[in-house]
């Protein structure tokens, strides 16, 4: 067995569980996973259930009395613990880390994984796990059929939301206009007449810094599912520092993708905290 700790947002959880997918993919092995975070109250919501996925519970193996009891309080005590003893990676963050290569099972994954690298070679099991057609909502109707109407349609992620927080903004850093209009111009200098798609945790403060640019659809607000879905849908993307639109580019069918992504995925003075060939795929361009 492969267990792995889920937390975070959407697209955190969507990398914790690729990682594992991909583990146990390799090793023959039965994946489990660690919801434990999510019987807080003060954390985000479990999102991986609209894809439709389902896994047998298990508990880090290093989590301490009050943790185990939570979880048994909140109806989310494991089956089994098979995992005290096991190899343990806690993973060394920002970067691709080496020891995922060796990990034999049963063994737990504690981390963010946020790599391409954790999943290379099994894309596939990845692609299959967050089938986006399961996402079916009609109030998307409309979005899709102008998105499927654009010649060459462009998704553009803007993230705001806590990370206009003091501490959060110190440390990710928030992208500046310089930056989207550097990546519209690597957009435009590949092909004529795109149509940008505007999606934003704050869409009336995107809409606003984006507002010089022409050929603008603000995409407005829905269910994180919905935006990952629509953002998908695009032939291309102009990524933020977020891993929601890392997914949504990622996910993207297009053959002929076109994805450009912030060179800093952090603040500046905190670029050392991540190895950009470990973040983005080779093919993706970096401004």
């Amino acid at each position: 067995m492969v267990g792995v700790s889920l937390g975070g947002g959407l697209g955190n959880q969507m990398f914790q569980y690729a990682t594992g997918l991909a583990l146990a993919e390799r090793l023959g092995a039965e994946l489990r996973c660690d919801s434990i975070h999510f019987a807080k109250q003060d954390t985000r919501s479990m999102g991986l259930h609209e894809f439709g996925l389902t896994w047998t519970e298990c508990r880090n193996p290093r989590a301490h009395g009050a943790l185990r009891a939570l979880g048994r309080a909140m109806g989310l005590a494991p089956r089994s613990r098979p995992f005290r003893g096991a190899p343990y990676l806690e993973e060394t963050f920002g970067r691709f880390d080496p020891r995922f290569n060796s990990l034999t099972a049963p063994c737990y994954l504690n981390g963010y994984f946020q790599s391409w690298r954790y999943f290379a070679g099994h894309e596939q099991a990845v692609k299959s796990a967050f089938n986006l057609g399961r996402i079916s909502a009609s109030n998307i109707i409309s979005m899709e059929k102008q998105i499927r109407a654009a010649r060459h349609p462009v998704a553009v992620h803007v993230r705001r939301g806590d990370y206009g927080n003091p501490n959060n903004t110190a440390f990710h850093g928030l992208l500046d206009m310089d930056y989207y209009d550097r990546a519209r111009r690597e957009v435009e200098s590949r092909f004529n007449g795109p149509t940008y798609f505007l999606f934003s945790d704050d869409p009336a403060a995107a809409a606003t810094e984006l507002g010089h640019w022409s050929d603008m659809v603000p995409v407005g607000s829905f269910s994180a599912h919905e935006e990952l879905k629509l953002m998908s849908m695009c032939e291309h993307f102009i990524i933020a520092n977020s891993t929601f639109s890392w997914w949504g580019a990622w996910l993207g069918r297009a053959a002929e993708k076109v994805v450009v992504a912030p060179i800093n995925w952090f603040a500046p003075e905190h670029a050392q905290s991540t190895v950009i060939d470990d973040r983005y795929p080779n093919d993706w361009l970096r401004v």
